[in-house]
């Protein structure tokens, strides 16, 4: 990268930076995570753009404590699937579904 104008910016999101890769996400849809920069018109890297959006903007992220069923759940699956459950591949193969916090 050449010239300070190139650089991607680093650091803590602006709400105006919120606002951008909302309205591009909402316009252009989830994936293509390459061409958001761009789209959004941000100095930002592609996966900051997608961990930003995953994490704390998309607005079907449940955040606070687990409720009670989702703990019973959690500990019934553990005892009977073990520590597996937890790798992401068992996730995609054994049809279990947890609707708790960001999984989905």
């Amino acid at each position: 990268m050449e010239g300070s104008s190139s650089r991607v910016r680093k650091g803590a999101w602006s709400r105006y930076e919120d606002e951008l890769l909302k309205a591009c996400v909402q316009i252009h849809g989830e994936g293509n995570w390459h061409l958001v920069p761009e789209r959004a018109g941000l100095k930002r890297c592609r996966k900051s753009c997608r961990l930003r959006w995953l994490n704390y903007l998309k607005p079907n992220i449940k955040r606070g404590n687990f409720s009670e069923d989702e703990v019973d759940l959690m500990i019934r699956l553990h005892k009977l699937l073990g520590n597996s459950i937890w790798h992401e591949n068992v996730w995609l193969t054994s049809n279990v579904s947890i609707p708790c916090n960001s999984i989905s």
